[in-house]
């Protein structure tokens, strides 16, 4: 960043009719990578400057592999625009055919100068040319009168391109031709598919490791992928019906699915090799996970909806799917729709570490929790966190205490070691950190978190009649 400063400090001195040439020098005699990585942080006009301060900076400038180009128009300055479209025009044909390694457009399209989008056409033309090997589209139409945008064909023809980011506000149209792409890494946002789209993954993106959608407007999506290791979803949209995903190797899936209306809605994972599962949001009609034999962690953050059985019918075949995983982080929602008081113990054996994030251990979440913790045995870290600044109002929290967690006959504690505990309102979760220390053997460490009211907590902590030298450690937090 001090080198940018100082090539700024240039660049301004030059327009004042000054310029020191031990400066232009120090400049001049680095490394090629290493000015390119400083012009790559400099806008148009900057480089344009930099590029006529002597014949060694001009080569840097023609040569610099990371191109960006940025306008933010908003129905103003016009003829700034168009100013600025000619100056990377020239910009582009001085540099002739030297290699584009990033290319980046961030472009508010003003719809009054109708050859915009021909400009950008011809500059993706360029980029590939160039052997572009991560091209980065931000385009948004003033007026929002352009209907689609479809990429030209060279683009996905391009051999060396393996990153693709794409945000539009329109309809994106993907090739229709058969042919293979390169591609490893592809990001859409803000864009309305159809069902070309996953026929295009499947059949011409057979190097594809990342995929992320960004809402993306479509009412079905289907990505099959045997090379996809990576898929993210995160969608506002009451469009978005099914959402089906099916990989080999495909070890981490981040879904953020929420939405306002009813409706029927469903999500199919097929991942045998999933190692991290996220999920947040709303709870939906149907959700199939198959079962996933390697997941190491999952965090399962969701909503319940009115309109959707708040029973969740399908939790015990949902819980089945997840129940090998090894890290489990639920949601205060997640536990009270997933987990009700039953005969039987759910089946998480393999679980070694649980975080809970909830907003307050109230009466009407413990038995849910004891159904959880009902079912797992090797638990070696168990982590309460709790955001008393998501509580409207101060629910009951005071009638479970030791007594209670003691008829339970949970075996949780067995391989317990370390434990954290957010106090809430009330002396439910007091209650059951004496509970731990009372019955785990093998703990080694007990951190508290109390608000500046509580104070007491140490007193009564300390009284706990401990089966283990565990150390307790006491910290004070402020209320959010």
């Amino acid at each position: 960043m001090e080198r940018k400063d100082k090539l700024l400090a240039i660049a301004n001195s030059q327009a004042q009719g000054a310029c020191p040439e031990s400066v232009v020098d120090s400049f001049s005699n680095l490394p090629d990578e290493v000015a390119h990585q400083i012009l790559s942080l400099v806008s148009l006009k900057e480089l344009i400057r930099v590029g006529s301060l002597s014949k060694r900076c001009r080569g840097l400038y023609l040569s610099t592999p990371s191109l960006k180009f940025w306008s933010s128009y908003y129905g103003g300055d016009k003829q700034g625009q168009l100013n600025l479209l000619n100056s990377f025009d020239r910009f582009l044909i001085l540099r002739g055919g030297n290699k584009v390694q990033k290319f980046q457009v961030h472009l508010n399209l003003c719809s009054s100068l109708p050859d915009e989008i021909f400009r950008v056409i011809t500059w993706i033309h360029i980029a590939a040319r160039c052997n572009v090997e991560v091209l980065d589209l931000q385009l948004r139409v003033y007026k929002n009168d352009m209907a689609s945008f479809e990429l030209p064909s060279c683009i996905f023809l391009c051999g060396s391109l393996r990153s693709l980011i794409v945000t539009l506000y329109t309809v994106l149209k993907v090739p229709s031709f058969a042919g293979s792409t390169n591609l490893q890494h592809l990001n859409l946002s803000y864009v309305q598919i159809d069902d070309n789209f996953s026929k295009w993954i499947s059949n011409s993106c057979k190097c594809i490791k990342e995929l992320q959608l960004y809402h993306v407007a479509a009412v079905n999506i289907t990505i099959e992928s045997s090379s996809l290791e990576s898929f993210r979803f995160v969608s506002a949209h009451n469009d978005t019906c099914h959402l089906n995903i099916s990989g080999e190797k495909l070890e981490d899936i981040h879904v953020k699915w929420e939405y306002f209306h009813p409706g029927s809605r469903s999500l199919t994972i097929s991942a045998p090799n999933l190692k991290y599962f996220k999920w947040i949001g709303n709870l939906l009609n149907r959700q199939n996970l198959r079962e996933l034999m390697c997941l190491e962690k999952a965090e399962i953050f969701l909503k319940p909806r009115r309109d959707i059985c708040d029973n969740f019918d399908k939790a015990s075949e949902f819980l089945c799917s997840i129940c090998r995983v090894k890290v489990l982080l639920l949601s205060h929602e997640t536990i009270k729709a997933l987990f009700k008081e039953v005969s039987m113990p759910l089946p998480f054996d393999n679980v070694s570490y649980l975080g809970l994030r909830i907003t307050s251990l109230s009466d009407d979440l413990v038995p849910a929790m004891v159904s959880l913790l009902r079912g797992i045995s090797n638990l070696n870290t168990l982590q309460i966190e709790s955001d008393l600044s998501l509580l409207f109002h101060k629910p009951k929290a005071r009638g479970c205490n030791r007594k209670y967690w003691k008829s339970q006959n949970l075996n949780f504690t067995d391989q317990l070691k370390e434990v954290t505990i957010e106090l809430s309102n009330g002396f439910n979760a007091m209650e059951l950190a004496r509970y731990i220390l009372e019955q785990a053997r093998r703990l080694e460490k007990m951190f508290i978190f109390y608000l500046p009211h509580q104070s007491y907590v140490i007193k009564r902590v300390n009284q706990s009649k401990k089966v283990s030298a565990a150390k307790i450690v006491f910290r004070k937090k402020q209320q959010r």
